[in-house]
């Protein structure tokens, strides 16, 4: 029973002595993992507004004001995934939550601008549409009243005309 209680001591001595080591190892990592989730979050939002901010610009839309947000974003990552390289983690961590509001208020307004300009050259086409049909229109309509004009004065002038006779021979 000595040996059991004198087993027992050591085990237990052994785990109030290395037991905060293994504690703090698993809160460390525990950080991590939540730094290295935030980043990626950061990563996918800031991949989000990219995709959106691409396709407002091929809609047509102005996406300058855009783009240089967005750059502010990958600037800001950048920064955190550098400063989790280095060990801050808690600066990482405020970093890759400071891109997430920049990042999606980009991609929200890179939809709006989408939207805005769809509509636009949609106006815009059917604009050119009715202005073509009432060009052609009011060209067909003008060719129609000058050769009016001049039927009219042919007319007149062949019904004032004198006829000229000839002479079979002499």
């Amino acid at each position: 029973m000595t040996n059991c209680l004198k087993l027992s001591s050591a085990v237990f001595l052994a785990v109030l002595i290395f037991g905060p080591c293994f504690v703090g190892l698993h809160f460390v990592v525990g950080q991590t993992d939540d730094v290295s989730s935030k980043l990626q979050a950061a990563n996918a939002a800031v991949d989000q507004a990219f995709s959106s901010v691409l396709a407002a610009e091929k809609a047509g839309a102005n996406v300058t004001s855009l783009l240089v947000q967005l750059n502010e974003a990958a600037g800001i990552l950048a920064q955190a995934e550098n400063t989790y390289r280095t060990g801050d983690s808690n600066t990482a961590a405020s970093q890759a939550d400071s891109v997430l509001p920049i990042a999606q208020q980009v991609t929200t307004a890179a939809q709006d601008a989408k939207q805005t300009a769809t509509v636009s050259g949609q106006n815009a086409f059917w604009s050119t549409i009715a202005f073509s049909v009432i060009g052609a229109s009011v060209f067909v309509l003008a060719l129609f009243m000058v050769w009016r004009q001049f039927r009219r004065r042919y007319v007149k002038n062949l019904s004032e005309a004198k006829p000229e006779v000839v002479n079979g021979g002499t």
